[in-house]
């Protein structure tokens, strides 16, 4: 499986980019991997397949790219919580609150971290779950710290 890093898109190129992994992202949430074909992609970004090619490699590589940005996404949109508010519940409540506002925020992606965890696809399944993987060691970390700013040294 490829990732396209070594391709630098000019600013027309992001913008075909980002129509390509929003698309790819609806039509995966709503429909699975499997049937988000690369023709249905490309039908639905409105862009040519050879750019697909040029920035993803393939359907692996724009998988990858999905959910690359949706973990920055959603970890970039919840809230700096490091100061403990109120009592420890009352913190963890306002942590729930954030991930829950985040999450209805970003629904495409948590449907698509779910599936991938639960039933990774066949193909590329080791760089998938490295992802998958690391989004989910990235959120248990956060917790952590927030379980240790609600209760201190006394979990």
């Amino acid at each position: 499986m490829t990732t396209r890093t070594e391709v630098t898109p000019n600013r027309r190129g992001m913008r075909s980019r980002e129509l390509v992994l929003d698309a790819a992202e609806r039509v995966m949430a709503e429909h699975g991997y499997e049937a988000a074909t690369l023709a249905r992609v490309v039908a639905e970004a409105g862009i040519p397949m050879s750019s697909v090619y040029h920035y993803f490699g393939s359907k692996d590589g724009i998988l990858l790219a999905v959910m690359e940005r949706g973990a920055d996404r959603f970890f970039a949109d919840l809230p700096d919580l490091t100061g403990r508010a109120g009592r420890p519940a009352q913190h963890l409540a306002r942590v729930v609150s954030a991930v829950i506002g985040t999450l209805e925020r970003h629904p495409d992606f948590l449907r698509l971290l779910i599936v991938f965890a639960a039933q990774p696809p066949a193909a590329g399944q080791g760089e998938i779950q490295a992802v998958v993987r690391r989004i989910r060691e990235h959120a248990l970390d956060l917790l952590r710290a927030q379980i240790a700013a609600a209760f201190g040294d006394d979990p």
